[in-house]
């Protein structure tokens, strides 16, 4: 069996190592890699396969809103949560429960709206099912924001 298909299978599929990194530049969350395992909420100007409304809340101050979704994702199982409240940003990885593939998600509350850009990617493989897309839709619905 040639080494060569085997080498370009693992490239391609842990290729979001390569892409896209996470935290926030120019005041925007990072774009999705070209593979189909992320959404993002600012991704229209790279790529609009890749989007995804952004959460908005009602009725609550931008401290508020920050705490309420940072206690929801402490309750989760199979999660890590790294929260800069100086930033309103925050970072999560989401652990499979089987393998332990991780999934980088991340959200930045805006300064001057009640709005939070959100992003999810796979961190290994290509596709992933639509999981990052539900997974952040679910959330939406647990905190019952827009």
């Amino acid at each position: 069996m040639a080494l060569e298909p085997v080498l370009t299978f693992l490239l391609i599929c842990c290729s979001s190592f390569i892409g896209p990194t996470t935290w926030v530049y120019d005041g925007e969350l990072n774009y999705c890699p070209p593979t189909p395992n992320c959404v993002s909420s600012q991704s229209w100007k790279w790529n609009p396969l890749h989007s995804i409304k952004p959460y908005t809340y009602e009725n609550i101050s931008r401290e508020k809103a920050f705490h309420k979704l940072k206690s929801l994702l402490d309750s989760k199982e199979n999660v890590h949560v790294t929260a800069d409240p100086n930033n309103f940003y925050i970072k999560t990885f989401y652990f499979t429960k089987v393998f332990r593939f991780p999934d980088k998600v991340e959200f930045l509350f805006d300064e001057k709206t009640p709005t939070v850009q959100i992003r999810s990617a796979s961190v290994f493989g290509i596709f992933d099912i639509f999981h990052n897309r539900v997974r952040l839709e679910y959330i939406r619905r647990e905190l019952d924001w827009k």
